[in-house]
Parts: structure tokens; C-alpha cells; sequence
């Protein structure tokens, strides 16, 4: 069954008026206190999602690393430390979901050894999406900040290097390079070749736990030129970003037979297509590889652990989301006819979904609903009736 996809990925929009140089200048502000630096530190996952531990005045708070996002900070971290709004600007998330925030200085911020001066931050509020909620975490280290060092994520053995120093590294000879160009937060964006039509503005988004995610308009242009790509369809959502869920829509899945960007190729590889959400690629490609970030030369460079492969799509026909505290059918695929969009889920092979805490909640998305099975059981409530269904996993592509 798919996973709930999250991606925190957040942009700066409607860059005009009086707020716009403040806001570019908190963008560009900040610098690293020490000349030279070299250090190793462990992070987490959550959620798929790579978790620091960073120090601000002298207090220890868990951050999501994020190179899709300018730095950010919780309203109530903001308050405890008396940080102020400089300006306020409109920001989306992934799903074409927008608001006005405020913009902050974080004055010091620490990683480790190394101290990280005067970086801009965007204060959310945190809470609004129950799926970010579930990350218990106080803010975001975004690019704006990660742009001032050399980033190299070893996910195997779940160590970040970071230096001010490429030779420090002792890079193999054999490696994938990616060429990159920046947004004005530092976020990292590339260009990605679908049988020789080329989707631009790409987002590397470390603040994804999913995939390739591409645009609606390429999915058109790549039919229009190969009908019979092998493709299926959902409709609804179970994506959520910086301010939860986004609107229904369709999704379609293509089994590309060719992409390429930089220096990597992959072969009969599933995309996604919508409408709405960002193009991006996520965590799920980046961490078969060693991956570092050198914002310096504008170049990613990506060292093979293990070999990529989405090559297949299965499910059983239907994805969920929390709906006011109840398990909900929030995505039918193609050609099921047993299930609806809206419908609350009650049971699940046995076990009761009738009221969600938010703790269960919490522990479905981080591991999802059933694995390993090839049939389930599932009743449902429509309309105050109750309805069961005997459901088998099914290959979509």
C-alpha cells in the first residue's frame, strides 16, 4: 500500500512591493563563524525524513534538514527565543497551498562545531499538518543556511559531513555528477531529460520522502510523442506538505523508459504527474547513493551504494489521510469499484480505526498500514452504512 508522501518543500511567492528587499536580504544574510571546518555527525529518520540535532542559545532542538525549504522555525521556538517578525511574505508549500509568514534572524545556530551566524527563517506554525506534526520538531535547516558549507550525506550509515573543504572528502574517482542552479532561498534545481523532452526547475528536496514527481504538462507531452507508455491514474490525495493536504486531483503514473540528469540514467523508471504539487525529486532516489551538495561550485555528486529501482506499482487500488480524526479513503487508483473517495475506514483486517489518536496516526505514517500481505480485509462506513470488502493487492503497472 502507498505510504503517506510528504514533502515540506516551501517556496517564496509574489516578490514585489516593500517587503521584497528585506526578504532577499534575509535570504542572503548569514555566514559561518569558523574559517575552516571538518565534522562528522549522526542524524535520524523520520518519516523518511533526515532529523539534526542543532543548539540555539545553548538548548538542544531537533530540526529536519530540508534543501527544498529556506530555513524555518515553530512559533513557539520563536517566541521562547524572542524573535520578532523583520517582514512578512507570501510562501507555498508542495501542494499549491499558500499563506503570508513572518521572517525572523536566527542570531546563532549551532551544528555541532560549527556555528552558523545571522541566518534568516521563515516562523510557521508546525501543527497545521498533522503529518509534519508527527515529526516532533521545531524547525527546518533549509538551504539558505546549508548553502555557506559542503554537505555530504553517507545514508547507509546515516552520517552528514560537513566542510568548507571538497579535498577533505576523498572522493572516488568514479562518481555521477549533476550540474545545479539556485532559487534565491539556496534550494538546489536541475533540469531532468523523459525520453528526450526535458521537464526545467526541477527541486533536489531532501524535505521529500518520495520519488520523482514531475508536472502535468510533461506527462501530456510525453504521451502526445509515446501513447503507449505503460500508465495508470488515482484520483484524490495522500501528499501533504507544509500546510497539510492539498486539493483532490488526479495523479498519473508513467513507467518511463528513459531519464537522465547529469550524469545518471535510469531505465523504466515510475514518475508521477499532478497537476498542483511541485516537480521534485525525493529521498527515495537520493539515498541508494553517497550524496554531497557543493554549493560552491554549484555541482551535486552522487557515489553508488545500491541500485535505484522503481520500476513497478502496486497497490491495493486506495490511499488514506486523517480526516477530523478518522481514517479516510483519501485516493482510489484506477479501476477500483469497491471503494469511494470519502469513505472512513473502520477496520482493517481485524484491527479498529474507528477513532484515530493522534499517536496511531503518527505510527501510520511512519509505517504505513499493512505489510507483507497480498489480501485484506477492510469495512468502510458510506452514507451510515457499514460495508465490508475482501481487497487483493494489484499490480498497476
Amino acid at each position: 500500500m502507498k505510504k503517506i508522501l510528504l514533502s515540506t518543500l516551501t517556496t517564496l511567492l509574489l516578490l514585489t512591493g516593500c517587503s521584497t528587499i528585506k526578504t532577499i536580504k534575509l535570504m542572503k544574510s548569514g555566514e559561518v563563524e569558523q574559517e575552516e571546518f571538518n565534522v562528522k555527525i549522526p542524524f535520524e529518520y523520520r518519516l523518511g525524513l533526515i532529523i539534526l540535532k542543532v543548539d540555539i542559545a545553548g538548548k538542544e532542538y531537533d530540526f529536519v534538514l530540508d534543501t527544498g525549504a529556506p530555513s524555518v522555525i515553530s512559533k513557539e521556538l520563536a517566541k521562547k527565543l524572542d524573535l520578532s517578525n523583520i517582514t512578512e511574505q507570501k510562501v507555498g508549500d508542495s501542494q499549491g497551498e499558500d499563506s503570508n509568514l513572518g521572517f525572523t534572524t536566527i542570531e546563532k545556530l549551532s551544528i555541532s562545531d560549527i556555528n552558523f551566524l545571522n541566518t534568516g527563517a521563515v516562523i510557521a506554525d508546525l501543527n497545521q499538518s498533522q503529518e509534519v506534526r508527527c515529526l516532533k520538531i521545531d524547525g527546518f535547516i533549509g538551504s539558505n543556511l546549508m548553502r555557506k558549507a559542503i554537505w555530504k550525506f553517507d545514508y547507509q550509515n546515516q552520517i552528514i559531513t560537513i566542510t568548507n573543504s571538497i579535498e577533505s572528502l576523498n572522493i572516488p574517482k568514479s562518481t555521477n555528477k549533476i550540474p545545479f542552479f539556485t532559487e534565491l532561498t539556496g534550494t538546489p534545481i536541475i533540469d531532468i531529460l523523459l525520453n528526450n523532452i526535458t521537464e526545467k526547475n526541477v527541486t533536489v528536496d531532501l524535505g521529500s520522502n518520495g520519488d520523482i514527481s514531475l508536472s502535468r504538462k510533461t506527462f501530456d507531452r510525453l504521451m502526445k510523442n509515446n501513447p503507449s507508455i505503460p500508465q495508470t491514474y488515482s484520483f484524490g490525495n495522500s501528499t501533504s506538505g507544509l500546510y497539510g493536504l492539498g486539493k483532490a486531483d488526479s495523479t498519473f503514473y508513467l513507467k518511463v523508459p528513459s531519464i537522465s540528469f547529469g550524469d545518471i540514467s535510469l531505465d523504466s523508471t515510475i514518475v508521477q504527474f499532478t497537476s498542483e504539487s511541485a516537480s521534485t525529486i525525493g529521498t527515495e532516489l537520493f539515498k541508494n547513493y553517497d550524496l554531497i551538495i557543493n554549493w560552491f561550485t554549484k555541482e551535486i555528486i552522487l557515489i553508488n551504494q545500491t541500485k535505484y529501482n522503481n520500476s513497478t506499482l502496486s497497490s491495493f487500488g486506495f490511499s488514506f489521510s486523517n480526516q477530523e480524526s478518522k481514517l479516510t479513503v483519501s485516493e482510489i487508483y484506477e479501476n477500483m469499484e469497491d471503494l469511494k473517495v470519502g469513505d472512513q475506514i473502520l477496520s482493517m483486517d481485524g484491527t479498529n480505526y474507528k477513532e484515530l489518536i493522534p499517536e496511531q496516526w503518527c505510527e501510520i505514517v511512519e509505517n504505513g498500514l499493512l505489510k507483507d500481505k497480498e489480501e485484506i480485509s477492510i469495512t468502510i462506513l458510506r452514507n451510515n452504512k457499514e460495508f465490508t470488502f475482501s481487497l487483493k493487492e494489484m499490480k498497476l503497472i
